[in-house]
């Protein structure tokens, strides 16, 4: 395929955004319902329709490289300015960009089951996925699931149906739909039935956003005579409080600064990014480096104090694998 730098211009990169939840008529230019469908694939489903209905915004999220370069080309070559695709997780992606009550549908088509029982928290409907979609629809707002597993239909009606916030329809077996995507074509051809799970929201829940405070870059300069060793004794500690964790995976140093690789996780969202210490006049400096610019969720914004804690107090280190628990 060739690439064409117009094909690109459809991508929103949340992490060079100031506050959240985004603006999103400031991506479309204009007003219209938010029609969000999570994981895209090849694309053809949200491709078709936003043609269909020009008058909504379609939002599309996607982890694969490839399908963020297909979907929009195939954007440009319809001419679509009410598709913005986002390359980033749709569970944390729903809950941190955007505002209560604000989206019209929901749809996620063939999502991976995971049908492992050691693999089931990877399932779209686990964590507080629910409580999300109870909170940014709009009233009567519509989540739709499309799967050709039978029992991965049947624990996702049986999960919205607990969860109290949904008004769920029975299951659809084989369901007219306006636009069939590829998988749904194949399928069906193989004989294999399509299961279609709806859902209306009826109440409101409670979901705790991540995102708070914008986007700057998080700093602590403090006193002390930093040595390598302390420094390079970092790697591979475990931190942890609450739902916050991080592991320092690797230290480099240079010239009166050091560079330490970062994984951090809240609840179940992972990143990796670097942190930067520098050796100034009145003492060090350590920062988020602004390269690998990671979102600032609590974990980070923990990792940054903890490590400044730790090198200026010359608290002991944790030994591998081992959990150490902080107050601040």
């Amino acid at each position: 395929m060739k690439l064409n730098v117009e094909y690109l211009k459809y991508e929103i990169k949340p992490r060079y955004e100031e506050s959240f939840p985004l603006d999103w008529e400031k991506f479309f230019g204009k007003r219209g319902e938010l029609f969000v469908e999570i994981g895209f694939g090849n694309g053809e489903f949200l491709v078709e329709m936003a043609r269909r209905y020009p008058e909504k915004n379609f939002v599309g999220f996607e982890l694969s490289i490839t399908s963020m370069v297909k979907i929009q080309k195939k954007i440009h070559d319809f001419n679509l300015e009410n598709v913005r695709v986002v390359m980033e997780d749709g569970r944390f992606a729903l809950r941190e960009f955007f505002e209560d009550e604000s989206v019209e549908t929901v749809v996620t088509n063939f999502p991976c089951p995971w049908p492992k029982k050691a693999h089931e928290e990877r399932r779209i409907t686990s964590g507080d996925f629910l409580d999300t979609l109870s909170v940014v629809l709009k009233p009567e707002g519509i989540f739709e699931l499309v799967t050709d597993e039978r029992w991965y239909a049947e624990e996702v009606h049986e999960k919205l149906t607990e969860s109290g916030y949904f008004d769920v329809e029975s299951i659809l077996e084989n369901p007219e739909r306006p636009v069939e995507t590829r998988y749904e074509r194949k399928w069906k051809s193989q004989g294999k039935k399509i299961f279609l799970i709806r859902a209306y929201k009826l109440k409101k829940g409670k979901v705790e956003r991540l995102l708070k405070g914008g986007m700057n870059l998080p700093h602590v300069l403090f006193q002390g005579d930093v040595k390598d060793e302390d420094v390079s004794s970092l790697e591979g500690k475990v931190f942890k409080k609450g739902d916050k964790v991080f592991v320092v995976k690797n230290t480099f140093k240079g010239k009166n600064s050091f560079l330490l690789k970062v994984i951090s996780t809240d609840k179940d969202f992972q990143q990796q990014y670097f942190l930067i210490l520098l050796k100034k006049k009145n003492g060090w400096l350590l920062k988020l480096d602004s390269v690998s610019n990671p979102y600032r969720t609590p974990a980070v914004k923990w990792s940054v104090r903890k490590l400044a804690e730790v090198l200026s107090s010359k608290e002991p280190a944790v030994s591998d694998h081992t959990v150490h628990h902080a107050d601040d």
